[in-house]
């Protein structure tokens, strides 16, 4: 008898795993991460608004007191119009300012809207882009980026709202 007892205990002894230092680097794995997180500048620098497919943001809504726009000018004549047309493999083929065709990319983007933001005769103060479906999302980025410069160096609160070009508005060149 005494030789299965013997047995009995060997195989009933468990292995004991410490969970302690287990958690320790969890912990220290989490705040790691926490610490060292560093978001993208464009991600917390601006304000979107996400609006149906329409040119004008709601007419009696009143600007912040920051912004030196006229009151007696309606929303849809404050508003910036932009086009983004896609080209070939998504790439950004194509700005369209106003009704000005930006030729010179995201430079020629920049001082555009330098001159617009900072012209005092100018009422705009918000903007909204107009966008091409097929345009990749990281060109979409850079313009948003752009527009944000713009907005914080001409000390303008950024307002930018968003539609996808209807397919009437892609057909047309």
């Amino acid at each position: 008898m005494s030789r299965n007892q013997g047995r009995r205990k060997k195989s009933e002894q468990s292995l004991e795993i410490p969970v302690t230092p287990m958690l320790d680097m969890a912990f220290q794995l989490l705040t790691f991460f926490i610490l060292t997180y560093q978001p993208m500048p464009a991600e917390g620098q601006f304000v979107m608004n996400i609006m149906p497919a329409a040119p004008a943001t709601d007419i009696n809504a009143q600007s912040p007191e920051t912004t030196q726009a006229n009151p007696d000018v309606p929303a849809a004549l404050r508003t910036l119009p932009t086009t983004l047309r896609a080209g070939e493999g998504g790439e950004l083929g194509r700005i369209i300012l106003g009704e000005n065709d930006i030729q010179g990319g995201m430079d020629e983007l920049k001082q555009q809207l330098d001159e617009i933001f900072r012209d005092p005769t100018l009422p705009f103060d918000q903007t909204m882009i107009k966008v091409d479906p097929d345009l990749k999302y990281a060109a979409l980025m850079q313009v948003i980026d752009v527009f944000s410069r713009a907005f914080n160096e001409a000390k303008k609160e950024p307002k930018l709202s968003f539609a996808e070009l209807s397919p009437e508005e892609l057909a047309a060149p």
